[in-house]
């Protein structure tokens, strides 16, 4: 009996052993497959990211490459570069591109606590200034920075004058891009717009300048009704 008790005393005490190694095993494997599982995650985010960053670098090398081809393409052509030369000319005309260049500045103003709006559109001063400084070769011109092209308008509203339905007010800022010497002779010899406004109380300060800037148009009027009319 002695012997059988001792017996039956061993195998509970293998048994208690082997249900507490299974255990510490299933704990122990769970938590490296857990861990292993992490590991592959992080490693296909890794191997996902590197992936994206290379896409990326090969799209922008993609793009600097077409812009170079194109480039060259338009080095190469001699009518594509002319057509190119054309529509950038046509862009500043219009007045989508700033410009810049040798030119006139005038500043229009009165030392009088008055407003000239009134006299300068009256008078047509504004008007005539403009007008003669085309005349004698302006290219680009603009009004306190507002751009002047064909379908530009300056008319008095109120007390104040409106360049493209803009207002502006004192001291009227003209701006030119032209031939220096043409706009000399046209000071100097070309003009009694000057007198006329002095004699109002219009005081005119005009310099010259090797870089005139002139900035783009800031909105233009959309074309409703006019048409192409095939040739």
């Amino acid at each position: 009996m002695k012997k059988h008790s001792k017996l039956v005393s061993i195998i509970t005490v293998c048994i208690i052993f082997g249900v507490i190694i299974g255990i510490q095993l299933n704990t122990i494997v769970g938590g490296d497959s857990a861990f292993l599982h992490k590991e592959i995650e992080i490693q296909e985010l890794t191997e996902l990211k590197k992936t994206t960053e290379d896409i990326k670098e090969r799209i922008t090398s993609f793009k600097n490459r077409v812009e170079e081809l194109e480039k060259e393409r338009a080095d190469e052509s001699v009518p594509l570069k002319k057509l190119k030369l054309t529509v950038d000319e046509y862009k500043s005309l219009a007045g989508y591109s700033a410009v810049s260049g040798p030119g006139i500045i005038i500043v229009l103003e009165s030392n009088m606590e008055t407003n000239i709006a009134e006299v300068m559109e009256g008078k047509r001063y504004l008007i005539n200034l403009i007008n003669e400084l085309k005349i004698f070769g302006a290219e680009v011109l603009s009004i306190n920075n507002y751009r002047v092209v064909g379908r530009t308008e300056v008319t008095l509203a109120g007390n104040h004058i409106n360049v493209n339905g803009t207002s502006i007010a004192q001291p009227y800022i003209i701006q030119a891009i032209g031939d220096q010497d043409s706009f000399r002779r046209y000071i100097e010899h070309g003009t009694i717009l000057f007198e006329l406004m002095k004699l109002d109380g219009i005081t005119s300060n005009i310099k010259f300048s090797d870089n005139v800037k002139i900035f783009p148009l800031s909105k233009e009027k959309p074309l409703e009704f006019l048409r192409v009319v095939d040739e």
